[in-house]
């Protein structure tokens, strides 16, 4: 464990929050004559803003001198509403003029702000005109500032234009005290839409980013009325955000405002038309109008007062289509601008009628810190004495939900280091309650109990991120709907994408909420549905300890701290049994303790079940009365079979796909013409495999054939029936062995296999090389890594949908056929290795869809100029071509290149001007360079002896040495 304190992010965090810490400005600027005003008026009006809470600046002191002070002007520039008490004797006074100067100017700069004048006991016109005593006085300031004119006449501007605003004058307030509660009024409308502006919203870490994301998705300038969905985890903060927004619009943007808070707890109570009648009544601001309200058909007479009024409603929390079509109905009506904000966790909520959507995602890791902090601490307590590693967890633990973290801060504010550790670790096992009676209500909500199902098993059953194809394949043979589930579960905010394309994952305390669901259904494992505790496993496989109850078992290999053995009898109880997943993460060689099975297997296995997958399966044989015919899946990887089964298997209609690589005691395979929807088999190094494809004949769903590293493979004969796609002869160390016995036992019925099982594929052998093979027209990807291949067939050309081509390593591959640009589709060409290879076919045609070439340590030569033909190539390496001189003769037109590498080419001495697209070009180890290209982005240039060479390029030499 790290040092008990870190000083480093203690100031870090003390920074932060300093920096959310702002020094009060005032609301209101008070100007006035003080002779005039000061003991009566003014006091009077500054009391009665105070007793509001609306933070007033008044100059208590006597008036002294010709300018007015920095503090002063400080003042009025920071104040949201002036209020300029016009009097008798003001304009007698520079200092009150100079005051409604620069108050004047402070409300150009800032439109935000108001200045309210206030008529007290003069006329409006005598201030506008400047007459009677303010007429006296500027008859005085003109022979006093004679010199200064022009400061007179921004005086008498300065009193025509605010003269000219709309204020209130006192001749019509009686009593006065009737006046000073006005201008109250006034000010505590007004102030709101200021304030909530200028608000730095110090104390919600991370919040600034997405009010302004929320901002633009408004789009307020618009005349179209829009609806903006909100859609989140509980506990995300979309109520905060939707709060903020409102704060900082509804004063200054709308005519009209609700915020109906909570709508699904309201609704349940009250009903819709209870909320319907509030949200009018806020809008309208009548009461009297919710008479003609009925609670399905909106009144037209409604309606057409709503058409007149630009309004903000929110709709926080709507968990339903049916409360959120009962509550704005009709909203198409509303007046031009007005906007309707709606958060959820459900996005199906909001698909239907929103315009834009706006998902809310997690605090960062340091916000995480940060908002910890000031609630574990508070804004100036230090966090030292605390172990980092301490904090890092709860940021951990949180994942970035602020509700988590603030619940989190709470409980632990005050407590010792000790108590710290003493409550992370029981937050393992206990998980807080008032967090997940938060996240339970996504839960709870979900009407299916199919869905809810595969939530739990999606919960008990991965770890960390996971694929949308792992999570169907291993669910769906037990709910058909999976696919329609995982949707839901994604618009319900309890699992989310990850960022990898089509990866999933689940919020962590998500997942937490889902395993406390199933550990609440009993104190004993053996009585729960779905087993994912490495400690309750083993306790139960020991033991024999469980009932028909339990559906599904996750075991990580990985998590076990000592051997365990099963008992003989453990799965015989599991009538229900549907998963069984034993696995290893990483190195299944690295596995410190395993699973034994001293007395075998009883052979009663749940006939239930649809997806068996056991690493390091201990057994010779799967048990002898093993009922298969609902299994979906099997796989097998690292285990100890000899024989898949030793007995008859009379059919496997449901079993898709096949996993037993790595089981190098496998010596043959069971006749698999029973399982017809057979599509993918891995036989990975499967080493001791002797003979497989009369055990596929008569798969004519087999799509994907792995038999990388069967070394001992010979026998492939009968294999007549099958078709495929994927071809994969990646580490088939025996290939030449396999080409020569089919040339020797000349198999009259290979062909007819190859045509349905790679589609159109004939085979004729040759002691080195397969030039006669016709590839399957549908064939994807073709993998013929590190064989003794000597060349390519013409018939390449006839697999139009090829993409990817990997003959890496071949070490004996002398040519490509000429008729190489034939294949259209193709992206991805790998070559890296072979040796022999000493020329590149001609590109006679356009290749639009390659984009990556690899001629890595290969003894091409140089490259035709036709190479110019691959329009697309953006990657391409010749990296150790040590023959090669890359002479294409005229200008590269390859204009979406890149990438280009060619270090370690010695015979490489000039090259043509390269590409403006260029992004990277390695070079190194030159002795001598005559001539480098005009156009490059960056050059890595380790070792390069002659950066002189290289004067002339437009950017910059990154020099690596």
């Amino acid at each position: 464990m790290a040092s008990s304190s870190s000083p480093s992010l203690s100031s870090e965090l003390s920074c932060l929050v300093k920096q959310h810490e702002f020094e009060e400005k005032y609301d209101v600027f008070l100007s006035f004559r003080g002779g005039d005003t000061r003991d009566t008026f003014a006091s009077y009006l500054y009391g009665a803003l105070s007793a509001k809470q609306i933070l007033t600046f008044m100059d208590h002191k006597l008036e002294r001198g010709d300018e007015i002070s920095p503090t002063l002007r400080k003042a009025i520039k920071e104040s949201k509403i002036w209020v300029v008490i016009f009097s008798e004797n003001f304009a007698s006074s520079t200092w009150c003029l100079d005051e409604l100067v620069h108050i004047l100017e402070c409300k150009k700069i800032n439109e935000q702000g108001s200045v309210m004048p206030i008529f007290y006991g003069i006329d409006p016109s005598v201030v506008r005109k400047q007459e009677g005593s303010y007429g006296v006085a500027f008859s005085a300031h003109e022979k006093r500032f004679k010199d200064r004119m022009k400061k007179v006449h921004q005086w008498r501007a300065a009193l025509t234009e605010a003269s000219n605003l709309c204020g209130l004058d006192s001749k019509n307030f009686r009593p006065e005290c009737k006046l000073v509660q006005r201008i109250v009024d006034d000010i505590s409308l007004k102030l709101p839409k200021y304030l909530s502006n200028e608000h730095s919203y110090g104390h919600l870490i991370g919040i600034e980013k997405k009010v302004k994301e929320i901002e633009l998705l408004l789009s307020t300038g618009s005349k179209d009325v829009h609806i903006v969905g909100i859609w989140g985890m509980g506990g995300i903060g979309k109520t905060t955000l939707a709060s903020v927004v409102y704060q900082r619009l509804s004063y200054s943007h709308f005519e009209g405002c609700c915020f109906l808070w909570n709508v699904r707890e309201e609704y349940a109570k009250y009903g819709p038309n209870h909320l319907r009648k509030k949200l009018l009544s806020e809008l309208l601001n009548d009461e009297a109008i919710l008479r003609m309200d009925s609670p399905f058909v909106a009144s037209p007479f409604i309606l057409n007062r709503l058409r007149r009024k630009k309004v903000l409603i929110i709709l926080d929390d709507v968990v339903s289509s049916i409360q959120l079509e009962a509550l704005i109905q009709g909203y198409d009506r509303l007046a031009p601008s007005s906007r309707i904000i709606v958060t959820t966790r459900n996005m199906q909520v909001i698909k239907k009628v929103a315009d834009r959507f706006y998902k809310v995602d997690g605090l960062s890791h340091f916000e995480s810190l940060e908002l910890f902090h000031l609630h574990a601490f508070g804004k100036n307590s230090s966090i030292m004495g605390y172990d980092q590693m301490l904090l890092e967890r709860v940021a951990r633990y949180a994942n970035g939900n602020p509700l988590a973290l603030k619940v989190l801060g709470s409980f632990l504010h005050s407590k010792s280091k000790e108590e710290w550790e003493i409550a992370l670790n029981k937050l393992k096992i206990m998980p807080n309650r008032e967090i997940q009676d938060v996240l339970r209500i996504s839960y709870e909500g979900l009407d299916d109990e199919g869905i809810k199902s595969t939530f739990l098993d999606i919960a008990c059953l991965f770890d960390q991120s996971f694929t949308r194809d792992q999570a169907e394949n291993m669910l769906e043979a037990s709910d058909s709907f999976v696919k329609l589930g995982i949707s839901v579960l994604m618009d319900r905010s309890l699992i989310e994408n990850g960022v990898i394309k089509n990866e999933l994952r689940m919020h962590d305390l998500i997942q937490q909420m889902g395993r406390t669901i199933i550990r609440d259904e009993h104190r004993e494992p053996g009585n729960r549905s779905r087993l994912y505790d490495a400690k309750d496993i083993c306790h139960v496989l020991e033991r024999a300890k469980v009932t028909a109850t339990v559906e599904c078992i996750s075991l990580n290999m990985s998590t076990i701290d000592r051997d365990v053995k099963v008992c003989h009898a453990a799965f015989s109880k599991m009538h229900n049994l549907r998963i069984l997943q034993i696995y290893t993460c990483g190195r299944r060689d690295d596995i410190k303790f395993k699973l034994y099975l001293p007395q075998g297997l009883d052979s009663y296995l749940s006939d239930k079940l649809n997806y068996f997958h056991w690493d390091l399966y201990p057994l010779k044989s799967l048990p002898s009365h093993f009922t298969l015919e609902n299994l979906v899946e099997l796989i097998l990887r690292g285990s100890h079979l000899k024989k898949l089964w030793n007995h008859e298997v009379q059919s496997l209609p449901a079993l898709r796909r096949m996993d037993l690589s790595y089981s190098k005691l496998l010596a043959e395979l069971p006749d698999l013409s029973v399982a017809p929807n057979l599509e993918s088999i891995n036989l990975e190094s499967c080493t001791s495999l002797v003979q497989v494809l009369s055990s596929l004949q008569n798969l004519q769903r087999l799509t994907n054939l792995n038999l990388n590293g069967c070394t001992k493979l010979k026998d492939m004969k009968e294999m007549s029936k099958s078709t495929g796609r994927f071809l994969d002869l990646e580490k088939f160390g025996s290939i030449k062995n396999f080409l020569n016995n089919i040339g020797q036992q000349k198999f009259s019925f290979f062909k007819s296999f190859v045509q349905r099982f790679t589609g159109n594929l004939s085979l004729y052998s040759s002691q080195s090389h397969i030039s006669e093979i016709k590839f399957p027209m549908n064939l994807s990807v073709l993998r013929l890594s590190r064989t003794v291949i000597e060349a390519l067939p013409p018939s390449i050309e006839y697999i139009p949908g090829l993409v990817l081509l990997d003959l890496s390593d071949c070490k004996r591959l002398k040519s490509l056929p000429t008729n190489f640009c034939n294949l259209k589709s193709l992206e991805e060409v790998n070559l890296s290795g072979c040796l022999e290879l000493d020329k590149f076919p001609e590109i006679f045609e356009p290749m639009e869809h390659l984009t990556y070439l690899n001629l890595r340590e290969t003894g091409i030569k140089e490259l035709p100029k036709s190479i110019e033909n691959l329009v697309s190539l953006q990657q391409f390496n010749m990296i150790l071509c040590k023959n090669s001189g890359f002479r294409p003769n005229s200008r590269c037109n390859l204009r979406k290149l890149l990438l280009v590498s060619l270090e370690w080419c010695p015979k490489l001495q000039k090259l043509p001007p390269l590409p403006p697209a260029l992004i990277a070009l390695c070079l190194n180890n030159y002795e001598s360079q005559k001539l480098l290209p005009e156009l490059c982005y960056r050059l890595y240039a380790r070792f390069f002896t002659s950066p002189e060479n290289i004067s002339n390029w437009r950017s910059p030499l990154c020099k690596y040495l």
